[in-house]
């Protein structure tokens, strides 16, 4: 007989690997105990802290039933779902029912409540095992206390940082963000309940932009200040979106607050076991919030580039050299570091919105006439589009040569892309090649005329500056007048 090696490992082994995960971290203990309340329905959720490894939190939520209790800590127990279809319309944080078992696993836990009768119950779970089940007289809701964590896992007790304690604060401000109906309460301090903007203040202080365009499924927060807060939130739920991060990161919101309204059945929340990753199947989201960037966004200014007053179109500016991503260049007291690419659509953008406006750019006619509907004048008129108007219905006999049929076909379902948007996308497909030193300087010339030298046609800075003398300070050098 063959030697068997594939074995069932025992059930204690198999809680406390799965508790690890769930029970990764103090912060994430408090993050589930803070959504369990505001699933109940609470309106009031007080947070007491007294150490990264003794911490509780109490609700006046639906609570739960004296006889329920035992079952409360069972794995795979739940309230929220009743099928894995249920998933498609969650209105909930938990569903997966792990939870508070994981918590016991690797804790002193105790659960007071009530639904709200004469008296409620009290559960004490130690490494698992229940040590106490009674009633007693409780009002209505939950108070779940957190004591010994981690007592029986020294390696994860030992791997809590110093600023744990801290982390735990930021989970309540966190949830206390995406819920504004919600007081919250961090020991001595208060949140009352309030709208999004004003709770924005009690968490994060002011200086925050409020941006939403109408009918949008976006709302941005951003501050142009450096507070470091960047979160973003679907549906309430505090996540990672890297789609998001990136975006804002292009065009330079180093401080942000975002908020995603979406339908269900777009999400899938269960990635991970503790349901800080998302996936979004539509991400047309994405485009709002890009179109929001776009159109609201007002970025800090960067300082415009002087110009000699005897050289038209010119600036007190040598270029040193270019790698193919970046062109250097240096005045009398700074170092200029240009992204090349982002001249060119600078340059492009200007330049061909100047022919559009002009009406010097080289249209196409078209074979046979594009009829398309009266809804769509002002659309066209963006785009410097020519029409005749003819029994209700809009005929295009020429377009600008950057335009194709297509394009003014998918005008009655898309939201119009700016002229200078649409013309710079077409333009940099054939690109500007900096083939020598004549060509850099050319370019760099052209951008030099552009009305605006500071961003993108897309908000993104074009360039970084850095004192020089900071340079030669750490060379041992000083800059001479």
């Amino acid at each position: 007989m063959g030697l068997t090696l594939i074995k069932r490992l025992p059930e204690s082994t198999v809680s406390r690997i799965a508790s690890g995960q769930i029970a990764s971290s103090p912060s994430n203990v408090l993050k589930e105990l803070i959504e369990n309340a505001i699933d109940a329905k609470a309106s009031i959720v007080q947070v007491k802290i007294s150490s990264p490894f003794s911490f509780s939190v109490s609700d006046n939520g639906t609570g739960i039933d004296y006889k329920e209790l035992p079952l409360a800590v069972e794995r795979f127990t739940t309230s929220k779902i009743r099928s894995y279809q249920d998933l498609n319309n969650l209105k909930t944080y938990g569903f997966r029912g792990e939870a508070l078992y994981a918590i016991s696993q690797v804790s002193k836990l105790t659960i007071k409540s009530s639904c709200g009768g004469k008296f409620g119950g009290r559960l004490v779970v130690k490494a698992g095992k229940v040590i106490d089940y009674t009633p007693i007289p409780y009002g209505k809701g939950t108070t779940v206390e957190v004591e010994e964590l981690f007592f029986n896992v020294p390696v994860r007790r030992k791997a809590v940082g110093r600023k744990e304690k801290r982390l735990l604060e930021v989970v309540v401000e966190t949830y206390a963000l995406s819920n504004p109906n919600v007081t919250f309460k961090l020991n001595d301090k208060v949140f009352p309940a309030s709208s999004l903007d004003e709770r924005l203040n009690q968490v994060a202080g002011k200086s925050w932009n409020p941006l939403k365009l109408e009918g949008s499924r976006v709302v941005l927060y951003f501050c142009r200040e450096k507070s470091g807060i960047r979160k973003v939130f679907v549906n309430r739920r505090p996540v990672v979106l890297p789609p998001v991060e990136k975006l804002l990161t292009e065009f330079g919101v180093k401080s942000y607050i975002v908020f995603l309204n979406l339908p269900s059945e777009f999400i899938d929340p269960n990635v991970t076991p503790t349901k800080e990753k998302v996936y979004i199947s539509d991400e047309s989201y994405l485009k709002e919030l890009e179109d929001l960037l776009r159109c609201e966004v007002r970025l800090p200014k960067i300082p415009v580039l002087r110009e000699k007053k005897e050289i038209s179109y010119s600036a007190p500016i040598e270029i040193i050299g270019s790698d193919g991503t970046v062109l250097i260049a240096h005045d009398s007291e700074y170092y200029y570091f240009f992204d090349l690419h982002l001249i060119h659509e600078r340059v492009n953008y200007e330049e061909i919105l100047k022919k559009l406006e002009s009406g010097t750019l080289k249209k196409l006619k078209l074979p046979t006439p594009l009829v398309l509907e009266e809804s769509l004048k002002e659309k066209l008129k963006k785009l410097h589009v020519d029409f005749e108007e003819v029994n209700g219905k809009l005929l295009v006999r020429e377009i600008p040569e950057l335009l194709t049929v297509s394009d003014l076909k998918k005008l009655e379902s898309e939201t119009v892309e700016s002229v200078a948007s649409l013309a710079c996308r077409r333009a940099l497909k054939s690109g500007f090649k900096v083939v020598n030193r004549e060509s850099l300087e050319d370019l760099f010339n052209r951008y030099l005329s552009c009305k605006n030298r500071e961003f993108c046609p897309h908000g993104r800075p074009i360039y970084y500056k850095m004192k020089k003398q900071k340079v030669y300070s750490h060379l041992g050098r000083k800059l001479k007048p």
